[in-house]
Formats: C-alpha cells, structure tokens, sequence
C-alpha cells in the first residue's frame, strides 16, 4: 500500500504541471506570436511488473502556423511559414544577445531603429554607409542628401542583384523655372535652345534614363556597356556652287522621315563682316567667290556681300531650328584643327565654330543629347525655284546603344548635364575694351573653381603654397581669337591645368569662358583685369549663363548587401545620410525588404533576416515573446534573400496558436485525472487504516 501512495503522488505531480502548463496557454491566448506548448507524459520504473507512477518528460512548444489578422499598421509583421524575427537585446555594459520570436509588433524605436515591443533591435542586413565620393552625382558641390529644394523626383527604382539591392534615387530643382533661353544674338548657330527646348531636352532624358534603369531592374546582373552619343555632319554647297541668293529660297535636311528646312533669311553685311570676307578671299583667292577689294558704290559688289551674309544667316538658321528638336542640338562647325576644306571626309573631326570663313563653308555639325539615341539623315539639299541640288551628310561619330549599368551612368550624366548645363562667361568686344579709345592689349586673369576631384575650391592665383598659382594669367590680344588662343595657351601651361576645367572660345565674336564637358557641373569665378587701362572688366550679366536649364541634380545609389554581417535596422533616413528630412512612408515585401517612401520616392533601407533552426522544438523560451537557442536547436541559419524561409505579411499580425475550447477541455481531463489520483491516495490510506485497525 506504501507503494500506491507514492504512485498516487507522482501522478498529482504529472497532472499539476499539466494543469499549470494548460493554464499558460489560456493566459497566453491573445498573446501575438505565441506557440501552444503540451506536456509529453511518461510512465515511471517498474518493480516486479508494476510501474511506479507518471513522470512529465518534456513540455515542448508545437510551432504550427497561427491565423494571421490585417491590422493594417505599417510596422506590423507577421511570418507565414517556417522560420524567427532575430532581435537583439544590447545591455548597459555593450554587450549584445540574439534572441528570437514570432511576434511583428514592431516600431520605429526613438534612435531611428526598428524594434519590438520591448526596444530590442530587429536585426537583418542594413543599408550600406553612403560613400558621398561613389554613391552620390551632384551639381552642387555642397549637397550630398536629399533637400526641400529638389522637388522634382526623376526617378526612384529598386533593383535587385543576385546577392544585394540597389536603390536609384534622382531629383533636381525645378528646372522649368530656371530655363532660359539662349542669347540669340550670341549663340545663334552655336547650339542656340530657347527656354521650352531646353525643358523638352530635359523631359527626353528623363524618360530616357528612366527606360535604361527598368531595363536594368529586368535584367540586373547583365553586362556593363556605356552608350555612345551620335554626331552627324551636314554639308552645303559654298561660293559660286550655292543656287540660294533670294527670298523663297531654303536649305533643308531630312532627319528620321522629317524634312527640317530654312527659308532665305535676307539680311545686310555690317561692316566687320565686310572686312572679314574681304581678307579670307584676299588670303585665299576663290574660297568666297566675292569681289576684291569691296566697293561700297558698286551695287553688284553689295549684293555678293550680303547675299554672303544671308547664307551665313540662313545656315544658322537651320541650325537653330534643328536644335529645337528635342534631344538634339546643332551648330555651325568646322574640322577640328583648321583646313581649308568644305567637304567631309570619314577621318574629319568636327568642332564648333562660328569664324565666318568656317561658316561660309556651310557645315552644320548634328549631335544627340540622348546617348544611344540614333536619328537617321536622308537628304540635304538647297531649293531655289525649280531647281534643287543635294548637299552631303555623314556620321563621324555613330550611336551606339550601351546596355546594363554603363548605359545607366551614360543617360544619367546625359540628364545631368542637360539639368545644370556649363557655365558660360560672355565678354562683348565692348566689355573687353578692344574698342575703346585706348583699346585693351593687356589683360590679367584670376580664377576661382570648385575641383570635384580634391574636395574644395582652387584659386588661382594663390599663394599659400605650391603647385599653385602665384600670379595671375597674363594674356596678350587686341582681338578676340588672339585672347582666346592666347589663353588656352596660357592654361595649358599653368599650374594647375586651368584647361581641365575652363577653356576660351569665340562664339560669334564674343568672348565665351565656358566649362568643359567633362567638369560641366563645376562652378567658378574669375576676375578679368584690362592691364592696358588698368580696369576690372564686367561679365555681361544678360548674356552669360548656363547652357542646360540651370537647374541643380543629384543622383544617389544606396545598397543592401546580402551578404554582410546582420545588424540592426536604421529607418531615419536623415541618420542614414539620405535626406535632411527624418520620415517616410514604412513598408516591407515579402522577402523582408524594408523600404521608406518619402515625397514619392521609395528607397530600401534594409532587410529583416529570417532566422531557421534545424530544430525548432529545442528552443528555449525566456518569456516577453523571445526565444534563445540552445545546444538542441542548433544555430541560426540565414539564407540569402531569406530563400526558402517564412514570407512576411506586412500590416498583418500572428495570432496566438492556444486554442481556448481545446485548453478548457483539456483543463476537465486533467482535472479528472488529478481527482483520479488523489482517490487513489485516499483509497491505499483507507486500507492501510483497515490493517492497523486489524492489529487492534
């Protein structure tokens, strides 16, 4: 009977912790991400074929999928499937514990983390620190994140690597405000674009780089190929070869199926244009196929003059007119280096040029401002009455459509550079004082200019150390084309080398100090000195400006890296370096994919790493939701963009698995069995009474 006592009591004992353990569950019931546990019974030894009692084995947790709720809260997150949230519990002394749960009640914690209900941190793989040299393109030196002043987004696409995320982010200023239109009286024929070509550049190539960088999302590991700009020359007939001499007459040129064309624009030649016709057909006899020398009484000689003059007027015309055209600009040229030759060649080089013996020539250079953009040229030709003649067109540079990442860089430098243009500095003869009573002979120039590659402002002259200039530039010209040869001389030969970033060019007889293409985005500021008068001269205001739209750019590209170690996961996107304003919009995929939406754009800021065990059952619970691997669990395992782990549900929340009907039921059964037990006591205490009352 001693033994049945015994047995009675580990069968109270079993049937206690049942009783205890089912009553968890009922507490537990609402509790978000909450795993049902179960007691595994056991019976005890045996003696002679009698067993001992019940024993509890284990109570272990049973991970089945809870019914998920749309609570419709932003940082809500629940898993379907198998697989933890990892959070980390960081303690006073630094050290650091990871911890593991299903419940997606999380929150922007006040640091800017994500975190659950009790602050810990949710760990996954988090954005990559900004490297403001790599990962940011701006036209404004002293900007390096998002500001209120941008307030056209471009674009905003998320691509995703095989191992890693890229977000691209560009916006700029609002460049349909600060547009304006080209002087016509200076850049007529040298890519001249009013305020609304210039804006439709700008919108061709937006859509342009926005098309390269879908492609690169559907296709974002495929090979890396900048694309090429096209160039194309046109050619009239020159001198006595021309059929155009009156009104009703036009030059035209077919590009891509449309005939562009320019009237005959009749006009005068005004004294200095006189001169300079008279000496290139006095230099070069029959280059012209005007009278010399010209005599102002003879009407015939007038009229050669200015039916020059007219040509030259009508072939900027066109060009002007081509460069209306969106995503293309055109410009009176010449071959790069100076010849005497008006016919293009497949070797020939073209450039810019606006002296009036090149544009006599007629050659009109045609360039794509959209990299990779190919317009076709069918037909040239000059129109007088009955009679056409065809000119001659090639392509000295061919389109070539780039693909991947390069071709990504190319349509966005391509933007940039059509949102912020080069600075242009327009000196008149007057401003230079070549005209003046004492003209100019002598001047001295100082520059200040933003270098990219070292960080900071180089002045020139500066005399705070070498290789720097200590002296100004001093330039030597009584003519425009003398200082502008004269200087390009001179900054080649300074220190630094001024003609890395600036160089000088004569567009239709001004003075132009312009950027090159490559340091486009570079803002400078000079001091020009009259040696000769001993005057500062004065940029003129209303004609310099910005050759794009004048508007400012920024491109930047974040990454989250796969394959880096986990961390917690920053949301303020102006703690992570991306925006001076701290908020935005929070959602995630499912993949994990964290990403904050602000003004429209939509950034990946990080992704929450699912955690597998080879054994979820050996994990142990510690309470407030969070379990801790043990020696049975094994140690997390994390697969590359959470392969193969639970899918998460954003706005969705995982209820508790406890089942409130089963835990009641369960709550009679083993209130029965305890009941059973204690009979069992009671009954070998009743007999072991009845033995020592038998001694009696």
């Amino acid at each position: 009977m001693i033994g049945a006592l015994w047995t009675g009591i580990s069968g109270l004992s079993s049937q206690q912790t049942a009783l205890d353990n089912e009553s968890n569950n009922i507490a537990n019931v609402n509790t978000v991400g909450y795993k049902a546990s179960r007691i595994s019974f056991a019976d005890q030894m045996y003696q002679d074929g009698i067993g001992k009692g019940s024993k509890i084995v284990d109570a272990e947790k049973l991970y089945t999928q809870g019914n998920l709720k749309l609570t419709g809260v932003s940082y809500d997150m629940a898993l379907s499937g198998d697989g933890f949230f990892t959070v980390t519990d960081a303690s006073a002394s630094g050290t650091t514990e990871n911890y593991y749960t299903r419940a997606g009640n999380f929150r922007m914690g006040e640091n800017g983390t994500l975190q659950d209900a009790n602050g810990n941190e949710v760990q996954g793989w988090a954005m990559s620190a900004i490297d403001t040299d790599n990962d940011v393109t701006s036209t404004n030196s002293n900007i390096s994140m998002f500001t209120n002043d941008y307030t056209k987004l471009l674009t905003s696409k998320i691509v995703s690597h095989s191992n890693y995320v890229e977000t691209f982010t560009a916006k700029a200023t609002d460049y349909a405000a600060s547009a304006e239109s080209d002087s016509e009286s200076v850049f007529s024929g040298a890519g001249l674009k009013t305020k609304s070509a210039k804006i439709s550049d700008v919108e061709a190539a937006i859509s342009n780089y926005t098309s390269w960088l879908q492609k690169l999302q559907d296709t974002p590991d495929g090979a890396s190929i900048s694309s090429v700009a096209q160039r194309s020359e046109i050619n009239f007939e020159s001198g006595s070869d021309s059929i155009i001499s009156k009104e009703g007459d036009e030059i035209y040129v077919y590009i891509d199926g449309n005939k562009i064309s320019q009237s005959y624009i009749p006009t005068t030649a005004d004294t200095e244009l006189i001169a300079e016709l008279e000496a290139i057909e006095t230099a070069d006899p029959g280059s012209t196929g005007l009278t010399v020398p010209y005599d102002a009484a003879d009407e015939a000689i007038v009229a050669e003059y200015n039916q020059a003059a007219s040509k030259i007027a009508t072939y900027k015309g066109l060009a002007d007119t081509i460069s209306e055209i969106s995503g293309l600009v055109a410009y009176m040229s010449s071959e790069v280096g100076g010849t005497t030759s008006d016919t293009l060649e497949e070797d020939d080089t073209f450039g810019l040029s606006t002296s009036t013996a090149d544009m006599m020539k007629g050659i009109i250079q045609i360039k794509s401002l959209i990299p990779g953009e190919e317009f076709i040229i069918s037909e040239v030709g000059e129109v007088s009455g009955s009679s056409t003649i065809q000119g001659d067109f090639q392509t000295s540079v061919n389109s070539l459509t780039g693909s991947g990442t390069g071709a990504v860089e190319s349509a966005r430098d391509a933007l940039s550079q059509l949102i912020s243009g080069k600075q242009q500095d327009v000196y008149t003869t007057s401003a230079l004082n070549f005209d003046a009573t004492t003209p100019a002979t002598s001047f001295e120039f100082a520059i200040s200019i933003y270098d990219e590659d070292a960080g900071e402002s180089i002045p020139v002259p500066n005399d705070n150390g070498t290789p720097l200039l200590s002296a100004p530039i001093t330039i030597t010209a009584t003519t425009v084309d003398e200082f502008v040869t004269d200087f390009n001389t001179q900054a080649a030969t300074a220190t630094p080398v001024l003609t890395d970033y600036v160089e000088a060019v004569n567009v239709n007889g001004n003075l132009v100090i312009r950027t090159k293409d490559s340091n486009y985005d570079a803002e400078f500021s000079t001091t020009l000195t009259d040696a000769t008068n001993t005057e500062t001269l004065t940029k003129n205001n209303d004609l310099s400006g910005k050759s794009g739209a004048g508007a400012e750019f920024i491109e930047m590209v974040t990454k989250v890296d796969q394959t880096s170690s986990q961390n917690s996961l920053q949301l303020r996107l102006d703690t992570l370096g991306i925006s001076d304003s701290a908020f935005g919009e929070f959602s995630v995929d499912s993949n994990g994919l964290i990403t904050m939406t602000q003004d429209g754009a939509e950034i990946a800021v990080g992704q929450a790493s699912i955690a597998l065990f080879t054994n979820n059952i050996g994990l142990e619970a510690i309470g407030d939701n969070l379990l801790a691997k043990t020696t049975q669990s094994g140690d997390p395992i994390y697969n590359l963009n959470n392969d193969k782990a639970a899918t998460i549900e954003s706005q969705t929340l995982e209820l508790s698995t406890a089942d409130l009907s089963e835990s009641l039921v369960n709550l009679m059964v083993f209130q029965r069995a305890f009941e059973a037990n204690a009979k069992s006591i009671t009954t070998a205490d009743e007999i072991l009474t009845t033995l020592i009352g038998l001694k009696r």
